[in-house]
């Protein structure tokens, strides 16, 4: 409990200070006439852009649990913005492999058996994104590629994992199958088909369900 007071005090007590003095100041340039207004108002944009990284690094702790709401939030924002942007891709990737397919399809085919041959796959609305880091592109690509073959829309987006939390952070070499709670049988036939052809790379991986996430594409995390 002392360490949450020493905390408190030494984080707190100077942002509330500064802010004090930035309000003296700044009521001293308004009651200046020779001093133009805005310079007031610059004065206090100023001061919120220095203590924004404060207030977004602030944690709150209590029996040991630390609670950061606004980085908490921000980063589930990143989270949903990153799996949004590669299930676009996904899609599109996706229609251009289904035409590909119709294509090459038709060029073997004629009449009735063209029409037959060119239907679209049941898998195009499934979507997958596949996010890596830099060591783990060539997995990634394979994995993309070998989707697609399968019917899936499948998209390959690189990333850092800032936008994780620590605790969401799995081992270099670690796999995650992520999704929203309501597609987990989704997530578990995606889980299925890696693993029938990525035996060696999906054997320690981990199934993760989420309330925070939207959407029905599903994650692969190679982290």
């Amino acid at each position: 409990m002392d360490n949450v007071w020493l905390t408190a005090a030494i984080v707190v007590v100077p942002l509330i200070a500064g802010l004090c003095l930035i309000g003296v100041l700044a009521r001293g340039i308004y009651n200046n006439p020779n001093v133009p207004n805005g310079a007031a108002i610059m004065l206090g944009v100023a001061a919120l852009l220095c203590v924004a990284p404060t207030i977004v690094n602030l944690t709150i702790k209590n029996g040991g649990t630390e609670i950061s709401f606004v980085k908490e939030q921000l980063q589930t924002q990143t989270q949903q913005i990153k799996s949004d942007f590669g299930a676009q891709g996904g899609r599109l990737n996706g229609q251009i492999e289904e035409l590909r397919r119709r294509v090459a399809a038709l060029e073997k085919a004629s009449g009735a058996a063209a029409t037959t041959a060119a239907a679209a796959s049941p898998n195009s609305s499934k979507v997958v994104v596949l996010l890596y880091v830099e060591d783990r592109k060539d997995l990634a690509v394979q994995m993309q590629t070998y989707l697609l073959a399968q019917g899936y829309s499948a998209n390959a987006v690189y990333t850092d994992f800032t936008e994780l939390s620590d605790a969401s952070h799995l081992a270099s070499g670690a796999v995650a199958v992520v999704s929203a709670d309501s597609v987990a049988p989704l997530r578990k036939e995606v889980e299925g088909v890696l693993k029938a052809k990525f035996s060696q790379q999906m054997q320690n991986f981990v199934d993760i369900g989420s309330a925070k996430l939207v959407g029905t594409s599903i994650q692969v995390r190679l982290f």
